[in-house]
């Protein structure tokens, strides 16, 4: 039976990482440029090739054919022609593309003679060695698979070690699994100055929890290449976890001074005595490095978020103070000490690094965060001229913004503004859900529920287990109309999709209460109040064991609340209103 073509697509991506290799086995973002990516589906057909060199007029014509069936949406004749024309040429172009099709449309049979062709036309892309390696190892010849294993650990050993673990990952069939582990004992057996196939297996098994098996693998790596600073990290994690801190601490301690001037393992080592209680010597490790000529900026950055991580502000301050000195790292510097003024809760210091990071990934957010910080301190027309002149790169930057802007309006209560901007937001993106809620809940507070009842019923057309629409639609049928059945309903349904939600709780609380049945009002927002202290649920609780003429009882969770909540806007309104009213009463008897 042919095998399904499901494998490597020689596409460049980014792959995941771990802090201890640059990768991981299991989720993330790698930052490793020069990864192939396994497809759970097919990818399809890229842009055609570039054609470089002497291509005969035969293998030409072919090529054209192909390209033609591809428009015609006739994979299978391109896949011919293009295999036709990867044999007679051996050209490593003609042959990735003709694998990459056979990969879309074929079966593995298929594609491993254009992918060997390849590999063999280009023996120092790692990609298309280890391409052709996987497609052995799926069809069971891993015999077949070892020559390009070997090969590219030749070519790259860092990269390989990578490539490796990539092919292991992402071959996640048991059966298959079993293949790449063997091939890689295999081409452990034959190493003798490269170690990638023993660093391979050892942070296999140390993230398949076999720790014996990986400090045995790490160990003879380090035999090989003394000065590996991963094979060095491999031997730490596995002590770690079979024997403890201190006696992975005694090795790393021995390593670090076989090799005093090798800054990554540097840096691995204060992470790891930071992490492991080791704060003194972590400070002052990193007090240490930092004051090397020799790191780089990249490392420098690395060492102010161990830092930041550890608290230690002033360490964190003096590496981004000299990294801002920088171009390119200029803007994620000035967002770094920003973060810092934050936790140190120096606001009009954080605002202003905010402000100065123009450029890069940090840009919007960070004009975000200053307006946030601004609009707490009610300078709403300072927060709003900083949205205002941020520059969004994407979609999601803009919607950023937008929600952003009619965040600082509804703290100023300028609804009608809010409304006004997602009026225009809609009109432009109707079916953009986070546009829709936003409006549901301006219309609330300025008494349209006819625009906020028809927001969240759209938002439940298309997307009917939405938690916050079904909640806020309950909420608001309970709250401003007799409308309680239906309100039932759909907090009924919030609940089901998450049972142990306060805010659902609240609701459903809130609704009980505007039923009449105090009882279970009360039973159902006590629970939500353990679940989240939450200063909308106090107001909520403590309004109904006000009715029920506990009075000394809602005054305690009211002043609770407002200890963690002290400017809780409806939490005061409530408190005023009922006390005020208590007390009116008690005059005119």
């Amino acid at each position: 039976m042919k095998q399904a073509a499901t494998l490597f697509i020689p596409l460049l991506v980014i792959v995941p990482g771990l802090a201890l290799t640059g990768f991981t086995l299991t989720s993330g973002e790698s930052k490793d440029p020069h990864a192939p990516i396994i497809a759970a589906t097919p990818l399809p057909y890229e842009k055609p090739i570039d054609l470089k060199g002497h291509i005969p007029a035969e293998s030409l014509y072919q090529i054209m054919a192909a390209e033609m069936a591809l428009d015609r949406e006739q994979p299978e004749i391109a896949l011919a022609n293009y295999i036709a024309a990867a044999k007679e040429t051996q050209d490593a172009g003609i042959a990735a593309r003709a694998t990459q099709i056979a990969l879309s449309v074929s079966s593995l049979e298929t594609a491993v003679e254009p992918s060997t062709i390849w590999a063999k036309a280009a023996p120092n892309n790692l990609e298309a060695q280890i391409t052709t390696a996987a497609l052995y190892i799926r069809l069971d010849q891993v015999a077949k698979a070892l020559p390009f294993l070997h090969h590219a650990e030749q070519t790259n050993p860092d990269e390989a070690f990578q490539y490796f673990l990539i092919l292991f990952r992402q071959l996640q069939k048991e059966e298959d699994n079993k293949r790449v582990l063997q091939a890689l004992h295999a081409l452990a057996k034959e190493e003798t100055k490269a170690a990638s196939g023993h660093l391979a297996l050892a942070e296999i098994y140390l993230y398949q929890g076999q720790d014996a098996k990986s400090l045995e693998m790490s160990q003879e790596a380090l035999k090989i290449d003394p000065h590996s600073v991963i094979g060095s990290q491999l031997v730490t994690e596995a002590l770690l976890h079979s024997k403890g801190k201190a006696v992975a601490k005694t090795f790393l301690d021995k390593k670090i001074q076989e090799v005093p001037h090798e800054v990554s393992l540097h840096q691995y080592y204060a992470q790891f005595l930071l992490e492991n209680g080791y704060h003194e010597q972590a400070k002052k490790q990193i007090e240490h490095l930092i004051n090397n000529p020799k790191v780089s900026t990249e490392e420098l950055l690395q060492f102010a978020r161990l830092a930041m991580q550890a608290q230690w502000f002033d360490i964190a301050e003096k590496i981004l103070k000299r990294t801002k000195e920088v171009p390119e790292s200029k803007d994620l510097s000035h967002y770094f000490l920003a973060r810092i003024a934050e936790m140190q809760d120096k606001d009009d210091v954080a605002i202003e690094w905010f402000k100065q990071v123009l450029t890069g990934p940090f840009h919007v957010l960070s004009q975000v965060r200053a307006s946030v910080l601004l609009t707490d301190k009610k300078q709403y027309d300072d927060a709003l001229e900083i949205l205002s002149h941020a520059q969004p790169t994407d979609f999601n930057e803009k919607k950023q913004l937008v929600l952003s802007t009619v965040d600082v309006y509804n703290r100023a209560k300028r609804y009608k503004d809010s409304l006004a901007l997602l009026n225009d937001s809609i009109n432009s993106m109707p079916e953009e859900i986070d546009f829709l809620y936003a409006r549901s809940l301006v219309a609330d507070h300025i008494d349209r529920f006819d625009i906020a009842e028809g927001d969240l019923k759209a938002i439940l057309a298309s997307q009917p287990n939405h938690l916050d629409a079904l909640n806020a639609l309950g909420y608001m049928l309970a709250n401003k109309t007799k409308r309680y059945d239906e309100a039932q309903q759909y907090l009924s349904e919030a609940l089901k999709l998450s049972p142990n939600n306060a805010s659902v709780l609240d609701s459903i609380g809130w609704l009980y209460y505007k039923k009449g049945d105090y009882k279970k009002s009360l039973e159902t927002l006590r629970k939500a109040s353990e679940i989240m202290p939450d200063g909308e649920i106090a107001a909520h609780l403590g309004e109904v064991m006000w009715q029920m003429k506990d009075y000394d009882g809602a005054k305690k969770v009211w002043s609770q609340a407002l200890e963690h909540h002290p400017k809780h806007e409806n939490l005061m309104n409530v408190m005023q209103r009922l006390m005020s009213n208590k007390d009116q009463q008690s005059v005119q008897k």
